[in-house]
Order: C-alpha cells, then sequence, then structure tokens
C-alpha cells in the first residue's frame, strides 16, 4: 500500500448556510482546511464569487467565514450518490474561533494570539 503524505484536510459534516439573492442555500461541508471548504450543494455560486458563509456546528456554535469561490462541478443527476456536487471556497476571512476547530481536528494545541512567540523569540530557538 502506497504512503501519502499527511493532509491539511479534514473530512467533516457541517451545515452550512450562505445567502444567495433573496433565499438563504443550504449545503454540507465535505472537508476543510486552515485556507478553504468544500460545500456539498445542489446550489452553486458563480466562480470568483465572494460568499459569506456561516457554519452550523453540533455544539450550536456558528461560525461566520468569507472566501471566494475557486471551483466548482455539478454531478449529473444519476451519479450525484457517488461524486459530490459543489464547489470550493479560498477562505479569507475566518475568526480564530475557526482555526481552534481545525486545532482540535488536528490534535493540536492553539495558543492564540498571546501565545505566538515573535521574530525574536523565533530567533532564539533556532540557535
Amino acid at each position: 500500500m502506497p504512503d501519502y503524505p499527511p493532509s491539511n484536510r479534514r473530512k467533516r459534516r457541517y451545515l452550512v448556510e450562505w445567502q444567495k439573492d433573496d433565499y438563504v442555500c443550504t449545503g454540507f461541508t465535505q472537508d476543510i482546511s486552515p485556507t478553504g471548504i468544500f460545500v456539498r450543494s445542489a446550489h452553486i455560486p458563480e466562480l470568483g464569487l465572494t460568499v459569506s458563509l456561516k457554519l452550523l456546528l453540533p455544539e450550536g456554535q456558528k461560525l461566520r467565514v468569507r472566501g471566494t469561490v475557486v471551483r466548482s462541478y455539478l454531478a449529473p443527476a444519476n451519479l450525484r450518490r457517488y461524486i459530490a456536487s459543489g464547489y470550493g471556497v479560498h477562505l479569507n476571512e475566518a475568526p480564530e474561533a475557526y482555526f481552534q476547530l481545525l486545532a482540535r481536528l488536528f490534535g493540536l494545541r492553539f495558543r492564540g494570539k498571546q501565545g505566538v512567540p515573535s521574530v525574536e523569540d523565533a530567533s532564539k530557538l533556532a540557535s
């Protein structure tokens, strides 16, 4: 079996809502990463459009992220059970809570802004 490099994506299914014109569209995340999200949905925004997504987490928490649609795919109706229809969003804005969620999914400790070492501290560690 081949060894694959570690991925920066995690497969998670969270309900997603976004506004399109006068109505609310819904979908589910297929995978999430520090730089983007793939949303499974029959409602696909246009490429290049900036969208505001609301992720509804199981704990009842709502996270708002903003990004640009960079890819999309609408599978034929007879294959939608096997192939994901949806779109990929490159994140432009995300709250700290989003990165805390990713840290939990990756099993990392997230120190937040206060615990980030400065450039001088990092150079001390390197020497």
